[in-house]
């Protein structure tokens, strides 16, 4: 693959992780309104195994906000502004940080150790969560 293929399968990857990251944001904030799901988000189910109460709520909302900042700030990255380019890198540790914490620390390794997992969802679980990690990771490098 040339270096022009590789720019647009960054692209694509970058287009489809902020949408990932607005979507579930503003789920957080408003609802499932694009989806007819009927569980929680991952991010309230892998915060609310730690904490109660109004903590609970609020730590929610600034992750949900982070996680909205992050995908407005992945999509301005694509018109190569300067001055979003170093939040957008901000950002994007920022989630990459969380999800390794949220949800591969709290939401999957904690229950599989706690026994609330069986072992091939487990897997099946941690390698989703691992694949977005290393795809923030190519997007924040800018490969």
């Amino acid at each position: 693959m040339g270096k022009g293929s590789s720019v647009v399968w960054r692209t694509i990857l970058q287009i489809a992780l902020a949408t990932m990251l607005i979507i579930g944001g503003c789920n957080v904030f408003f609802g499932n309104l694009w989806t007819k799901a009927t569980s929680s988000d991952e991010l309230i189910q892998a915060v609310g195994s730690l904490f109660n109460g109004d903590l609970k709520k609020i730590v929610i909302y600034v992750l949900a906000a982070i996680e909205i900042l992050a995908g407005i700030f992945m999509i301005l990255d694509l018109f190569r502004i300067k001055s979003v380019d170093k939040l957008d890198d901000i950002c994007v540790l920022i989630i990459m940080i969380l999800w390794l914490v949220v949800f591969i620390v709290m939401g999957d390794i904690l229950p599989l150790i706690r026994g609330r997992l069986d072992f091939v969802p487990f897997l099946s679980k941690i390698s989703k969560d691992l694949v977005i990690l290393c795809s923030f990771g190519i997007v924040r490098t800018k490969i």
